[in-house]
Protein backbone atom coordinates (compact mmCIF):
# COMPACT_ATOMS: atom_id res chain seq x y z
CA UNK A 1 0.00 0.00 0.00
CA UNK A 2 1.42 3.79 -0.98
CA UNK A 3 0.13 6.35 1.03
CA UNK A 4 0.32 10.38 0.53
CA UNK A 5 3.32 11.89 1.52
CA UNK A 6 4.38 15.17 1.81
CA UNK A 7 7.93 16.98 1.22
CA UNK A 8 9.52 19.07 4.49
CA UNK A 9 10.32 21.77 2.39
CA UNK A 10 6.20 22.41 2.03
CA UNK A 11 5.67 22.42 5.58
CA UNK A 12 7.40 25.77 6.33
CA UNK A 13 4.35 28.56 7.70
CA UNK A 14 1.97 25.62 7.63
CA UNK A 15 -0.37 24.76 10.48
CA UNK A 16 -0.06 21.30 10.43
CA UNK A 17 -3.10 19.52 12.12
CA UNK A 18 -1.04 16.07 13.39
CA UNK A 19 -3.27 13.38 14.77
CA UNK A 20 -1.03 11.36 17.48
CA UNK A 21 -1.40 8.71 19.79
CA UNK A 22 -1.30 10.31 23.38
CA UNK A 23 -3.54 7.32 24.77
CA UNK A 24 -1.13 6.20 27.61
CA UNK A 25 -1.53 4.91 30.91
CA UNK A 26 -2.02 8.24 33.79
CA UNK A 27 -1.93 7.20 37.38
CA UNK A 28 -2.48 10.47 39.98
CA UNK A 29 -1.55 12.92 37.16
CA UNK A 30 1.71 10.91 37.15
CA UNK A 31 2.59 9.63 33.23
CA UNK A 32 3.50 5.54 33.71
CA UNK A 33 3.95 4.08 30.68
CA UNK A 34 2.99 4.10 26.99
CA UNK A 35 6.72 5.62 26.15
CA UNK A 36 6.65 4.23 22.88
CA UNK A 37 3.91 6.27 22.23
CA UNK A 38 5.35 9.52 22.98
CA UNK A 39 8.48 8.80 21.98
CA UNK A 40 7.10 8.70 17.92
CA UNK A 41 4.44 11.73 18.93
CA UNK A 42 7.94 13.82 20.36
CA UNK A 43 10.08 12.53 17.03
CA UNK A 44 7.12 13.39 14.24
CA UNK A 45 6.98 16.64 15.95
CA UNK A 46 10.66 17.29 16.28
CA UNK A 47 10.84 16.87 12.65
CA UNK A 48 8.05 19.03 11.54
CA UNK A 49 9.53 21.86 13.93
CA UNK A 50 12.83 21.52 11.99
CA UNK A 51 10.60 21.90 8.99
CA UNK A 52 9.36 25.14 10.48
CA UNK A 53 5.11 24.12 10.42
CA UNK A 54 3.24 25.19 13.00
CA UNK A 55 1.69 21.87 14.44
CA UNK A 56 -1.62 21.61 15.77
CA UNK A 57 -1.35 18.50 17.81
CA UNK A 58 -4.93 16.33 18.35
CA UNK A 59 -5.35 13.04 20.13
CA UNK A 60 -7.54 11.33 22.82
CA UNK A 61 -7.31 9.25 25.69
CA UNK A 62 -9.34 6.97 27.55
CA UNK A 63 -13.07 6.02 26.39
CA UNK A 64 -15.03 8.89 27.96
CA UNK A 65 -18.18 9.52 27.13
CA UNK A 66 -18.18 13.33 27.13
CA UNK A 67 -16.41 15.29 29.44
CA UNK A 68 -14.23 13.94 31.84
CA UNK A 69 -11.63 15.39 33.28
CA UNK A 70 -9.95 12.53 35.15
CA UNK A 71 -8.89 11.61 31.46
CA UNK A 72 -7.86 15.24 30.29
CA UNK A 73 -4.65 15.12 28.09
CA UNK A 74 -3.18 18.17 30.25
CA UNK A 75 -0.73 15.59 32.29
CA UNK A 76 0.12 13.56 29.10
CA UNK A 77 1.38 17.05 27.51
CA UNK A 78 3.48 17.71 29.59
CA UNK A 79 5.35 14.87 29.51
CA UNK A 80 5.36 15.01 25.83
CA UNK A 81 6.96 18.28 26.49
CA UNK A 82 9.85 16.81 27.85
CA UNK A 83 12.74 16.65 25.33
CA UNK A 84 11.06 19.33 22.78
CA UNK A 85 12.55 23.11 22.93
CA UNK A 86 11.49 24.94 25.91
CA UNK A 87 8.18 27.22 25.82
CA UNK A 88 7.22 25.91 22.57
CA UNK A 89 4.65 23.13 23.47
CA UNK A 90 1.65 24.90 24.83
CA UNK A 91 -1.75 23.03 26.03
CA UNK A 92 -5.14 24.54 24.89
CA UNK A 93 -8.09 23.94 26.67
CA UNK A 94 -11.62 23.94 25.29
CA UNK A 95 -12.54 27.40 23.03
CA UNK A 96 -14.98 28.90 21.08
CA UNK A 97 -14.16 27.57 18.22
CA UNK A 98 -13.47 31.04 16.01
CA UNK A 99 -10.75 31.82 19.14
CA UNK A 100 -9.50 28.01 18.35
CA UNK A 101 -9.01 29.26 14.90
CA UNK A 102 -7.25 32.46 15.59
CA UNK A 103 -4.55 30.94 18.08
CA UNK A 104 -3.69 28.81 15.19
CA UNK A 105 -2.70 31.43 13.00
CA UNK A 106 -1.29 33.52 15.14
CA UNK A 107 1.24 30.63 16.07
CA UNK A 108 4.90 31.48 15.06
CA UNK A 109 7.08 28.51 12.78
CA UNK A 110 7.79 25.41 15.30
CA UNK A 111 5.12 26.10 18.05
CA UNK A 112 3.06 23.92 19.26
CA UNK A 113 -0.37 23.24 20.51
CA UNK A 114 -2.33 20.20 21.72
CA UNK A 115 -5.97 20.35 22.24
CA UNK A 116 -7.95 18.49 24.55
CA UNK A 117 -9.10 14.82 24.45
CA UNK A 118 -11.28 14.56 21.11
CA UNK A 119 -13.75 12.48 22.88
CA UNK A 120 -14.85 14.17 25.37
CA UNK A 121 -16.79 15.93 21.80
CA UNK A 122 -19.03 13.50 21.06
CA UNK A 123 -18.81 13.97 17.67
CA UNK A 124 -15.35 12.14 17.16
CA UNK A 125 -16.52 8.49 17.57
CA UNK A 126 -18.95 8.93 15.45
CA UNK A 127 -17.39 10.63 12.61
CA UNK A 128 -19.24 13.44 12.41
CA UNK A 129 -18.76 15.89 9.67
CA UNK A 130 -19.28 19.29 11.24
CA UNK A 131 -16.90 18.03 13.96
CA UNK A 132 -14.24 17.55 11.24
CA UNK A 133 -15.04 20.35 9.39
CA UNK A 134 -14.13 22.42 12.65
CA UNK A 135 -11.21 20.25 13.04
CA UNK A 136 -9.79 21.12 9.33
CA UNK A 137 -10.33 25.02 10.56
CA UNK A 138 -7.09 24.39 12.65
CA UNK A 139 -4.80 23.86 9.98
CA UNK A 140 -3.91 24.06 6.36
CA UNK A 141 -2.68 20.39 5.94
CA UNK A 142 -3.60 16.82 7.80
CA UNK A 143 -0.90 14.89 8.48
CA UNK A 144 -1.79 11.08 10.30
CA UNK A 145 0.74 9.75 12.69
CA UNK A 146 -1.65 7.49 14.99
CA UNK A 147 -1.09 3.78 13.61
CA UNK A 148 -3.30 2.75 17.04
CA UNK A 149 -6.57 4.46 15.69
CA UNK A 150 -6.22 3.56 12.27
CA UNK A 151 -8.78 0.65 12.47
CA UNK A 152 -11.03 3.64 13.95
CA UNK A 153 -13.99 5.38 11.02
CA UNK A 154 -13.62 8.51 14.18
CA UNK A 155 -13.29 12.70 12.51
CA UNK A 156 -9.81 13.03 13.66
CA UNK A 157 -9.00 10.01 11.71
CA UNK A 158 -11.19 9.81 8.24
CA UNK A 159 -13.43 12.64 8.53
CA UNK A 160 -11.01 15.46 8.44
CA UNK A 161 -9.40 13.70 5.39
CA UNK A 162 -12.56 15.28 3.22
CA UNK A 163 -11.63 18.92 4.28
CA UNK A 164 -7.67 19.16 3.98
CA UNK A 165 -4.91 18.12 1.97
CA UNK A 166 -4.33 14.99 3.71
CA UNK A 167 -0.97 12.80 4.31
CA UNK A 168 0.78 10.06 6.59
CA UNK A 169 3.15 10.86 9.23
CA UNK A 170 6.86 9.14 9.34
CA UNK A 171 5.39 7.46 12.53
CA UNK A 172 2.69 5.86 10.76
CA UNK A 173 5.17 4.99 7.95
CA UNK A 174 7.74 3.43 10.62
CA UNK A 175 4.66 1.29 11.64
CA UNK A 176 4.02 0.15 8.12
CA UNK A 177 7.70 -0.46 7.25
CA UNK A 178 7.87 -2.25 10.88
CA UNK A 179 5.15 -4.94 9.77
CA UNK A 180 5.95 -5.99 6.23
CA UNK A 181 8.23 -8.64 7.27
CA UNK A 182 4.94 -9.74 9.08
CA UNK A 183 3.04 -9.26 6.44
CA UNK A 184 3.16 -11.26 2.97
CA UNK A 185 5.62 -13.76 2.35
CA UNK A 186 6.55 -14.29 6.37
CA UNK A 187 9.84 -16.00 7.20
CA UNK A 188 8.79 -19.51 8.44
CA UNK A 189 8.25 -21.27 10.61
CA UNK A 190 6.03 -18.16 11.58
CA UNK A 191 4.79 -18.20 15.39
CA UNK A 192 1.57 -16.06 16.23
CA UNK A 193 1.08 -15.04 20.52
CA UNK A 194 -2.20 -13.78 20.86
CA UNK A 195 -3.79 -13.25 24.55
CA UNK A 196 -6.00 -10.40 26.21
CA UNK A 197 -9.65 -10.47 27.07
CA UNK A 198 -11.67 -10.94 23.74
CA UNK A 199 -12.05 -12.66 20.46
CA UNK A 200 -14.45 -10.96 19.18
CA UNK A 201 -12.35 -8.06 18.66
CA UNK A 202 -9.65 -9.89 17.09
CA UNK A 203 -11.73 -12.46 15.11
CA UNK A 204 -10.65 -11.62 11.46
CA UNK A 205 -7.51 -11.28 12.38
CA UNK A 206 -7.14 -14.22 14.30
CA UNK A 207 -8.17 -16.04 11.65
CA UNK A 208 -6.36 -14.65 8.87
CA UNK A 209 -2.77 -15.19 11.02
CA UNK A 210 -3.77 -18.56 11.89
CA UNK A 211 -4.13 -19.47 8.10
CA UNK A 212 -0.38 -18.08 8.16
CA UNK A 213 1.20 -19.19 11.33
CA UNK A 214 2.44 -22.76 11.53
CA UNK A 215 2.20 -22.31 15.61
CA UNK A 216 -0.73 -20.06 16.79
CA UNK A 217 -0.58 -19.54 20.55
CA UNK A 218 -3.39 -18.93 23.04
CA UNK A 219 -3.39 -17.41 26.38
CA UNK A 220 -5.25 -14.76 28.69
CA UNK A 221 -8.82 -14.76 28.84
CA UNK A 222 -9.27 -15.71 25.27
CA UNK A 223 -7.78 -19.05 26.00
CA UNK A 224 -10.31 -19.31 28.51
CA UNK A 225 -12.60 -19.03 26.22
CA UNK A 226 -11.54 -21.92 24.04
CA UNK A 227 -11.60 -24.12 27.24
CA UNK A 228 -15.38 -23.59 27.87
CA UNK A 229 -16.05 -24.22 24.52
CA UNK A 230 -13.82 -27.74 24.88
CA UNK A 231 -16.20 -28.46 27.65
CA UNK A 232 -13.00 -27.58 29.88
CA UNK A 233 -14.21 -26.64 33.88
CA UNK A 234 -12.84 -22.93 34.20
CA UNK A 235 -14.43 -22.24 37.84
CA UNK A 236 -14.57 -18.35 38.18
CA UNK A 237 -12.47 -17.74 35.32
CA UNK A 238 -13.09 -14.12 33.27
CA UNK A 239 -14.36 -15.28 30.22
CA UNK A 240 -16.68 -13.84 27.02
CA UNK A 241 -19.99 -16.11 26.63
CA UNK A 242 -20.54 -14.56 23.59
CA UNK A 243 -17.02 -15.45 21.80
CA UNK A 244 -17.75 -19.06 22.58
CA UNK A 245 -19.29 -19.84 19.51
CA UNK A 246 -16.33 -18.31 17.74
CA UNK A 247 -13.90 -20.10 19.71
CA UNK A 248 -15.61 -23.16 18.38
CA UNK A 249 -14.87 -22.04 15.12
CA UNK A 250 -11.44 -21.13 15.26
CA UNK A 251 -10.19 -24.15 17.02
CA UNK A 252 -11.14 -26.57 13.88
CA UNK A 253 -7.98 -24.64 12.41
CA UNK A 254 -4.47 -26.83 12.44
CA UNK A 255 -1.77 -24.06 13.83
CA UNK A 256 -4.07 -23.16 17.00
CA UNK A 257 -2.44 -24.39 20.80
CA UNK A 258 -3.73 -24.20 23.76
CA UNK A 259 -2.07 -23.75 27.01
CA UNK A 260 -1.51 -27.33 28.41
CA UNK A 261 -1.50 -26.02 31.93
CA UNK A 262 -2.38 -23.05 33.72
CA UNK A 263 -1.85 -21.03 37.24
CA UNK A 264 -5.56 -20.53 39.09
CA UNK A 265 -5.85 -18.43 42.30
CA UNK A 266 -8.81 -19.67 44.72
CA UNK A 267 -11.25 -17.81 46.72
CA UNK A 268 -9.01 -17.75 49.49
CA UNK A 269 -5.81 -16.21 47.85
CA UNK A 270 -3.75 -19.13 47.19
CA UNK A 271 -2.29 -20.03 43.84
CA UNK A 272 -1.77 -23.42 42.12
CA UNK A 273 -0.51 -25.31 38.71
CA UNK A 274 -3.26 -27.00 37.83
CA UNK A 275 -4.29 -29.29 33.91
CA UNK A 276 -6.71 -27.67 32.37
CA UNK A 277 -9.24 -30.67 32.69
CA UNK A 278 -8.65 -29.58 36.98
CA UNK A 279 -10.09 -26.42 37.73
CA UNK A 280 -12.07 -26.61 40.52
CA UNK A 281 -15.50 -24.19 41.31
CA UNK A 282 -13.83 -21.60 43.79
CA UNK A 283 -10.65 -21.50 41.03
CA UNK A 284 -10.07 -18.74 38.52
CA UNK A 285 -7.05 -19.07 35.65
CA UNK A 286 -5.03 -16.41 36.18
CA UNK A 287 -1.90 -17.60 33.76
CA UNK A 288 -0.24 -19.70 31.64
CA UNK A 289 1.71 -22.76 33.37
CA UNK A 290 5.06 -23.84 33.79
CA UNK A 291 4.64 -26.95 30.70
CA UNK A 292 2.43 -24.20 28.14
CA UNK A 293 5.80 -21.80 28.88
CA UNK A 294 8.00 -24.41 28.39
CA UNK A 295 5.85 -26.01 24.99
CA UNK A 296 5.51 -21.77 23.40
CA UNK A 297 9.69 -21.09 24.40
CA UNK A 298 10.88 -24.03 21.99
CA UNK A 299 8.32 -23.06 18.99
CA UNK A 300 9.29 -19.65 19.50
CA UNK A 301 13.46 -20.67 19.58
CA UNK A 302 12.73 -22.65 16.35
CA UNK A 303 10.84 -19.70 14.46
CA UNK A 304 11.99 -17.35 12.20
CA UNK A 305 8.72 -14.37 12.51
CA UNK A 306 7.48 -13.79 15.69
CA UNK A 307 3.93 -11.63 16.44
CA UNK A 308 2.81 -11.26 19.93
CA UNK A 309 -0.30 -9.53 20.70
CA UNK A 310 -1.89 -9.21 24.09
CA UNK A 311 -1.08 -10.47 27.75
CA UNK A 312 -1.17 -14.42 29.03
CA UNK A 313 -2.69 -13.50 32.05
CA UNK A 314 -3.89 -10.62 34.91
CA UNK A 315 -0.56 -8.25 34.28
CA UNK A 316 -1.46 -5.96 37.27
CA UNK A 317 -1.24 -9.10 39.68
CA UNK A 318 2.51 -10.11 40.06
CA UNK A 319 1.89 -14.02 40.49
CA UNK A 320 -0.15 -13.82 37.56
CA UNK A 321 2.24 -11.77 35.22
CA UNK A 322 4.85 -15.03 34.96
CA UNK A 323 3.67 -16.33 31.38
CA UNK A 324 3.93 -12.64 29.74
CA UNK A 325 7.24 -11.94 31.19
CA UNK A 326 8.47 -15.21 29.95
CA UNK A 327 6.53 -14.34 26.20
CA UNK A 328 8.34 -11.26 26.62
CA UNK A 329 11.74 -12.76 27.38
CA UNK A 330 11.38 -15.39 24.56
CA UNK A 331 10.85 -12.26 22.40
CA UNK A 332 13.96 -10.34 23.46
CA UNK A 333 16.03 -13.61 23.65
CA UNK A 334 14.82 -14.16 19.72
CA UNK A 335 14.71 -11.14 17.96
CA UNK A 336 17.33 -9.02 16.12
CA UNK A 337 18.74 -12.07 14.55
CA UNK A 338 17.14 -15.22 15.07
CA UNK A 339 13.66 -14.45 14.05
CA UNK A 340 11.92 -11.13 13.70
CA UNK A 341 9.80 -10.19 16.25
CA UNK A 342 7.04 -7.56 15.88
CA UNK A 343 4.89 -6.83 19.17
CA UNK A 344 2.16 -4.56 19.94
CA UNK A 345 -1.05 -3.50 22.41
CA UNK A 346 -0.78 -1.65 25.33
CA UNK A 347 -0.77 -4.21 28.01
CA UNK A 348 2.22 -5.71 25.87
CA UNK A 349 4.07 -3.46 25.44
CA UNK A 350 3.90 -1.57 28.18
CA UNK A 351 5.33 -4.74 29.79
CA UNK A 352 8.44 -4.66 27.89
CA UNK A 353 8.80 -0.96 29.03
CA UNK A 354 8.12 -2.05 32.54
CA UNK A 355 11.08 -4.68 31.74
CA UNK A 356 13.48 -2.51 29.55
CA UNK A 357 13.60 -5.17 26.98
CA UNK A 358 11.47 -3.46 24.31
CA UNK A 359 14.90 -2.49 21.88
CA UNK A 360 15.34 -6.17 22.14
CA UNK A 361 12.59 -6.44 19.73
CA UNK A 362 12.46 -5.70 16.14
CA UNK A 363 9.22 -3.77 16.17
CA UNK A 364 7.07 -2.96 19.03
CA UNK A 365 3.95 -1.27 17.59
CA UNK A 366 1.96 1.99 18.93
CA UNK A 367 -1.38 0.03 17.88
CA UNK A 368 -2.86 -3.43 18.99
CA UNK A 369 -6.15 -3.70 17.62
CA UNK A 370 -4.64 -1.91 14.70
CA UNK A 371 -1.65 -4.26 14.05
CA UNK A 372 -3.69 -7.35 14.52
CA UNK A 373 -6.39 -6.01 11.91
CA UNK A 374 -3.52 -4.69 9.75
CA UNK A 375 -1.41 -8.03 9.76
CA UNK A 376 -4.78 -10.11 9.05
CA UNK A 377 -5.29 -7.93 5.86
CA UNK A 378 -8.34 -6.01 6.65
CA UNK A 379 -8.42 -2.73 5.35
CA UNK A 380 -7.91 0.12 7.99
CA UNK A 381 -10.33 2.90 7.47
CA UNK A 382 -7.16 5.98 8.48
CA UNK A 383 -4.98 4.05 5.54
CA UNK A 384 -7.87 3.66 3.46
CA UNK A 385 -8.48 7.71 3.56
CA UNK A 386 -4.33 8.53 2.88
CA UNK A 387 -4.17 5.97 0.31
CA UNK A 388 -2.50 7.17 -3.40
CA UNK A 389 -4.88 6.86 -6.23
CA UNK A 390 -3.57 5.01 -9.05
Amino acid sequence: MTLRTINREELRGKRVLLRVDLDVPVTEWEVTGGWVRLRSARRTIKTLQAAGARIVVIAHRGRPKGVDLSLTLRPVVSELANGLDEGTVTFVPPDVHDRLVAKTHAMANGDVVVLENLRFHLGEEKNDDAFAAQLAALGDVYMNDAFATCHRSHASVVGVTKHLPSYAGPGLLHEMEGLAPAMDRARKPFVAIVGGKKISSKLHAMRALMEEADRFFVGGAIATTFFVAEGRPVGRSMYEQDDVAAANELRKLASISLPVDVLVKSLSGSYRVATTHDVADDEAIVDIGPAAIKTMHAAVRGAQTIVWNGPMGVVEDAPSCVGSDAVAHMLAECSRGAAYGCVGGGDTVGLLEELKIADFVDHVSTGGGAMLEYLGHRPLPGLEALRTSL
